[in-house]
């Protein structure tokens, strides 16, 4: 099938090259040479191709996602960059393929007529089978030693249709084929991992962990001994960063410290960021004024991380996975603190073992280990005690795993097991419930001095609920989940509740309970705004884009001072092309925001202050106005 092809280049001669070779292959191509005429000629010209051979620093800004009205709806048009500059592959995720020079005139026109074949493909929704989930689950672990199973199987299919859509690949099964024959050549594997293994983070989050970090140092502000900190799985590098600001502000003396905070992470596009330092106000978005002018520099609408805060940090490439044989691994000894966050439940329960064994060695006396709210330490025979601060917990290594200390009571349901026994999934839930209820074992009180009875004052209904939303803007989902959890076991039908539980699942990967979800509540209640905002929400990121309009307006219609929904709408009409009507949304945005206190939380922002989500605002404008 024939393509138009547009071809973005500033080298005249190696244009006429590509234009002459495609024409022979039997598809029209036009070119422009000058990058700031791209967007207006895809926009007019309506490609179904659009290769990219430009000089390294215009790149990226043009290698988006491409979208293009047309009579039959939005199109996304697919991406090929042809560069010298190979470190630019790793960066450039959505794009269908990236070909190094010298070119490779064969992948070239391979991929050109792959795009051909599957022009007419319509992207259907699909479920992950759970045979093929288990095909990737397989060869993931098999070469990464990542491990998603039931629990992450959300994550498994995002990070697959992210790679699939890049490709333009609607069956799973041939994207495992993919997968096999070009993981390696075409660096396939890499890009998926990328997409797998990057969790959304911000500076500072679970605050409490920072908290017991300051007390632990500001309690011993004359100690000249050197400090250790490990951040495991460091990502783009807000939690080591935020590891770095918190010692400066425990230690007015840091400058004269022996300080060094090493960071790692198997994902080197995530280390790249890091490095750079380069963050967006969404990062920023429980940072205090103080602390973004004391630690970042302001350049226009990013926030860079000060060199004295950098100095602090190393970066380097690490998969926790594998035996440590890295150069960094030397370092990894005689810590005083380990961040590891939301990164065991990437791994098998052996592998996780195994881990926590060598972060328990890795740790000093009294050390501190900080994992995940979701994951729980529940792994025999370590020297390891609970600790527990606000709604957050914490681990400190005791140094007395070798003596013998008379256990707590087990759980109901959970029967005593010998050492060399296995817990059974099911024990190993009962567990967890169990292990969660327990607080820090108190010092023992003589026996004269009767307990105090402990006050029952049982939460009410809207008490709960307002937990759960301001668990839910702090992204702490499953805590959150619970609380709702509790509620709906006594109201099963309370509109509120259900509309943040389809947040909730929505933002787990669980789109099609959480539109079940959205329709029972419009059932329920049929004039709330919030409902109509959800149900939007996973039409938009379902691809059907004028349903998700209809949604928007409905919300708007109710409350039409709901931001959120405002802004998806103005995101939504940017998307299709329609800059002024976007334009103009985004500037509603804005004006009602405005009516809003500085320090408000916007509703279903995750957690967005008025200021950081009028800079968001202002900064979408920028680019289209």
């Amino acid at each position: 099938m024939p393509l138009q092809i547009l071809i973005i280049s500033d080298n005249e001669s190696f244009t006429t090259y590509l234009g002459e070779l495609l024409q022979e292959a039997g598809h029209a191509t036009r070119c422009v040479a000058q990058e700031k005429e791209a967007f207006p000629a895809i926009r007019r010209q309506k490609p179904d191709l659009i290769i990219l051979a430009l000089e390294a620093s215009k790149i990226v800004p043009l290698a988006i996602e491409h979208r293009v009205q047309t009579p039959s709806g939005p199109r996304s048009v697919p991406v090929i960059v042809i560069s010298e500059c190979l470190r630019l592959e790793a960066e450039l995720l959505q794009v269908f393929d990236f070909i190094g020079k010298p070119l490779d005139v064969k992948r070239l026109l391979d991929d050109v007529a792959a795009v051909a074949l599957r022009k007419s493909v319509s992207c259907q929704d699909q479920e992950l089978e759970p045979r093929l989930a288990a095909a990737f689950s397989r060869h993931i672990l098999s070469h990464s030693g990542l491990h998603f199973d039931q629990r992450n199987r959300p994550a498994l299919t995002r990070g697959l249709l992210k790679r699939m859509s890049a490709l333009r690949l609607t069956d799973f099964k041939e994207y495992l084929q993919y997968l096999k024959e070009h993981g390696e050549d075409r660096h396939e594997l890499q890009k998926l991992l990328q997409f797998l293994t990057v969790g959304e983070t911000y500076f500072y989050r679970y605050p409490a962990h920072f908290e017991v970090l300051k007390e632990r140092f500001a309690d011993h502000p004359s100690c000249a001994a050197p400090i250790r900190i490990w951040s495991a799985g460091c990502s783009t590098g807000e939690e080591p960063y935020s590891i770095a600001m918190t010692l400066m502000e425990a230690l007015p003396d840091w400058r004269q410290r022996d300080i060094r905070i090493i960071a790692t992470d198997i994902n080197n596009r995530s280390l790249k960021r890091a490095r750079e330092g380069v963050y967006s106000p969404w990062s920023m978005r429980i940072t205090t004024p103080e602390q973004s002018r004391r630690y970042f520099r302001r350049v226009g609408e990013s926030y860079l991380i000060r060199d004295e805060v950098k100095q602090l940090v190393q970066f380097s490439h690490l998969n926790l996975s594998t035996p440590c044989r890295e150069p960094v691994c030397d370092e990894l000894q005689e810590l005083d603190a380990i961040f590891c966050r939301n990164v065991l439940i990437y791994f098998t329960p052996e592998t996780a073992a195994g881990m926590l064994q060598r972060f328990t060695r890795a740790l000093k006396p009294s050390g501190l280990l900080f994992l995940g709210h979701s994951e729980t330490l529940l792994q025999r025979g370590l020297d390891l005690e609970l600790r527990r601060k606000e709604r957050s917990f914490y681990y400190v290594k005791s140094g007395l795993a070798a003596q013998p200390i008379a256990a707590p009571p087990l759980p109901p349901g959970l029967p005593a097991v010998d050492d060399t026994d296995e817990l059974t999934e099911e024990q190993l839930r009962l567990a967890a419930a169990w292990l969660s209820k327990q607080a820090p074992w108190p010092p023992p009180v003589p026996p004269s001095e009767p307990l105090p009875a402990a006050p029952c004052t049982p939460l009410d209904d809207a008490q709960l609920l307002q937990g759960a939303r301001e668990l839910f803007d702090r992204e702490e989902f499953e805590p959150a989940l619970e609380l709702l959890e509790l509620v709906l076991a006594r109201r099963p039908d309370l509109p509120d509740a259900l509309v943040l539980k389809g947040f909730i699942l929505a933002g787990k990967g669980a789109l099609e309970q959480a539109l079940e979800t959205s329709d029972r509540v419009l059932a329920l209640n049929d004039l709330l705004p919030e409902a109509y905002f959800l149900k939007g929400v996973l039409l938009d990121a379902a691809d059907r884009l004028d349903e998700a309009a209809r949604e928007y307006r409905k919300a708007l219609l109710l409350n039409h001072d709901f931001i959120m929904p405002r802004y998806h709408m103005g995101r939504l009409h940017l998307r299709q092309g329609r800059l002024a009507e976007g334009a103009r949304e985004i500037r509603n945005s804005i004006k009602i925001l405005s009516r809003c206190d500085e320090e408000d939380t916007v509703p279903f922002s995750g957690g967005l202050t008025r200021a950081v989500c009028m800079l968001q605002l202002q900064n979408t404008l920028a680019r289209v106005a």
